[in-house]
């Protein structure tokens, strides 16, 4: 078969790699933590539409309109991740930041073979979603070439519908309505994308939507005050932060929220506005944070 991957930076050899068979231990996990600079070289380079990509998140957040991330193999399972992280963190709605990997669940544990090459497939994973104008449609592809990423992209860009592709390879076309290309160079392991493309790809993923839920009220400060308490340390994370934000004992905090309902931007309300629990969660859905504290 014609190889039309050659020329990705991804697949191309990493010079010091060739010698790692014969290396110690000590010298080949200086070359991946050395290897890790150009990250933070990348994510610096792609400020600017690290910020655009943040907004359009915001944006479409803010509108209620739902995001999709969309991806295969080690992409998708990225894009999964950030989808099932943001409810129990922001407490956003699961059915608004939803998650798409070529496949479907099985191929979070194991790998689907030619899923990612068929044209047709993402068009019809997302077309099951019922996609709207206002949507936003997050394709992630470290190749820059997956065709279950790509051609839904252009196939939801054609129809209006907002869309962001993350890759780590150079594009010889736009994509997207906006493209970020985090150029890392060859994997220490050549073609192994859950290395530097990965991590490049995390990191963008948690800048663009952490950004979006500060500027939508879902941060206070550095502290998290939509959690969801569903485990004993996320409900020791509500007490924390409680306490932190109203000056209160651990004890006072966690008397608070049982009264809350461990809803903390519920219990700042109570306890800042002297109203009733009721009152206050009608309260909740209105007031912007700046005007509760």
């Amino acid at each position: 078969m014609k190889d039309d991957y050659l020329e990705l930076d991804t697949e191309k050899t990493f010079k010091k790699g060739l010698k790692l068979s014969s290396m110690e231990s000590s010298e080949i996990i200086d070359l991946f933590i050395d290897d890790q600079e150009i990250i933070l070289k990348s994510l610096k380079k792609n400020k600017k539409k690290l910020i655009s990509a943040s907004e359009i998140f915001y944006k479409t957040y803010r509108n209620n309109s739902r995001i999709f991330f969309i991806g295969a193999g080690t992409s998708g399972r990225l894009g999964v991740i950030e989808a099932a992280e943001l409810p129990p963190t922001f407490g956003t709605n699961k059915n608004s930041i939803i998650g798409i990997i070529a496949g479907g669940n099985k191929a979070l544990v194991t790998a689907i073979e030619g899923a990612e090459d068929n044209k047709l497939l993402g068009i019809e994973n997302l077309k099951k979603n019922k996609i709207k104008k206002g949507d936003l449609i997050i394709g992630i592809s470290a190749s820059g070439r997956t065709e279950y990423v790509l051609s839904a992209l252009k196939y939801y860009k054609k129809r209006g519908i907002n869309t962001v592709l993350i890759t780590t390879n150079k594009l010889s076309s736009k994509v997207s309505d906006l493209d970020l290309s985090f150029l890392i160079g060859p994997e220490l392991i050549s073609g192994s994308t859950r290395l530097k493309s990965g991590t490049v790809t995390k990191v963008a993923l948690n800048i663009i939507t952490s950004m979006a839920m500060i500027k939508a009220n879902k941060v206070l400060n550095g502290l998290m005050i939509d959690i969801k308490p569903t485990t004993n340390k996320l409900r020791a994370r509500c007490i924390r932060n409680t306490a932190i934000i109203l000056n209160l004992t651990l004890n006072m905090a966690e008397k608070l929220l049982i009264k809350s309902k461990w809803n903390i931007r519920v219990a700042i309300i109570m306890n800042n506005k002297n109203m009733s629990y009721k009152d206050a969660l009608k309260n909740s859905k209105t007031l912007p944070i700046g005007e509760i504290i």
